[in-house]
């Protein structure tokens, strides 16, 4: 069985190369990068542990589940279990990132030695090899990723093909960023100094915005919530590890973005005598049972507020768990146990002209329903939209305000 190679060793397989001449600290160089410090740690908060603050280099190693005699153990596991097996296989240096296996070209091009054939800059492409998909990224392109169902995966071109997966996922085309629209890339405003990505705002270019069209009571707004026009929003993350060899149902996960399973269900599917396995892509030590992801719905048109730090955000259900494990000897262990929630994003798909009042003044959640949707926040609090008073609504009713939205519609 083919398993992705994923580069933790030491970091000694490119060290002929690329670290002779740049004597470089790869912890201080790309700290984020190299710790997936954050990624880990909100991942592990979600799932409800109380020690989560590890990065790749201190994450422990998985255990045997039927070796564990308490609740909190085993469900600790798991969560080490999800990073390891199903999550850090994107989220590293694999071969479906760089198949060359030099660590430091997951991010950078390869160059030559004359002075005018540098290509060493990180380039947009680069970046969006892992940021894309249902997470931030590709969305400044105007891309939302398709269920996972072939169904979804029209128009059929000509030829009678599927369109090409950008990156082994299906895509719609939506609004992509004006920025992006103008020719700016992703380090036009991430720029990476001394190893550090800069925090860049929206007022680090636009210094100059009119009062008149942002008043003061706006002031604690954050520029996204207005001026986004669509996020990615996958509803309820549904995750099961399951131990047993019951392919059949789920062969609708071939096209789940996931390209370790992907490539076994295709397999396993013609041979169901192959035993449930995965490798763990840190160590790439193979252990029994699959991770299975799916999404009760994909959606890009609802938006969520958020009081994160005195500032109204936007959020996401972006770690909205339902987790299932099913052991090898077919006993349901742990059954759709929910956690996790909501989180603070920052979608990359900003427009010149800002929503209507109306879109977040009239945002109504039903917080007493939690069938669909898991409320709870791993920080701040939601917010319902507030009552606009009567003159405001007159305002909005008036001929004029209707003249201006009507000329700023036209713009797009």
């Amino acid at each position: 069985m083919k398993i992705f190679l994923i580069i933790t060793l030491p970091l000694l397989l490119f060290a002929n190369e690329c670290l002779n001449c740049h004597k470089i600290d790869l912890k201080t160089h790309a700290p984020m990068h190299y710790s997936l410090n954050k990624e880990i740690s909100l991942t592990l908060k979600a799932w409800g542990l109380k020690e989560y603050n590890y990065t790749l280099e201190n994450l422990p190693e998985i255990k045997d589940s039927n070796t564990l005699n308490s609740k909190s153990k085993l469900n600790r596991n798991l969560a080490i279990d999800f990073l390891r097996r199903k999550c850090l296989q994107c989220h590293l240096n694999s071969k479906r990132v760089n198949p060359s296996g030099n660590s430091c070209l997951a991010c950078h091009n390869p160059h030559s030695n004359k002075n005018d054939d540098i290509k060493a800059k990180a380039t947009e492409q680069k970046c969006l090899k892992c940021h894309n998909g249902n997470f931030i990224g590709t969305d400044y392109l105007g891309l939302f990723p398709k269920d996972f169902d072939e169904s979804y995966r029209a128009p059929i071109q000509s030829d009678g093909s599927y369109p090409k997966r950008l990156g082994g996922i299906d895509y719609h085309h939506l609004i992509e960023d004006i920025h992006s629209k103008k020719g700016l890339t992703c380090i036009s405003c991430h720029n990476n100094k001394n190893g550090n990505f800069e925090k860049v705002s929206c007022i680090s270019c636009h210094q100059n915005i009119s009062s008149k069209n942002h008043p003061k009571y706006h002031s604690k707004i954050s520029c996204i919530v207005c001026h986004s026009a669509w996020q990615t929003n996958s509803y309820k993350s549904i995750i099961l590890r399951s131990d047993m060899p019951n392919y059949k149902d789920f062969k609708r996960l071939t096209l789940s973005q996931d390209p370790y399973l992907e490539n076994f269900l295709q397999k396993a599917l013609k041979n169901s005598k192959i035993a449930p396995a995965m490798p763990d892509f840190l160590t790439n030590k193979i252990y029994k049972g699959l991770w299975y992801l799916g999404y009760e719905f994909r959606r890009w048109e609802n938006f969520y507020l958020i009081n994160y730090r005195d500032k109204i955000e936007l959020a996401r259900p972006l770690l909205d768990f339902e987790l299932t494990y099913v052991d090898d000897k077919n006993r349901t262990i742990i059954d759709a146990k929910k956690f996790g929630g909501f989180v603070v994003t920052k979608p990359h798909t900003i427009i010149k002209e800002a929503k209507s009042c109306e879109n977040c003044h009239n945002n109504r959640l039903n917080l007493s329903d939690k069938s669909l949707i898991n409320y709870k926040l791993l920080k701040g609090n939601l917010l319902e939209g507030s009552n606009l008073t009567k003159e405001q609504i007159e305002h909005l009713k008036s001929t004029k305000y209707k003249l201006l939205r009507a000329k700023e519609l036209f713009k797009r």
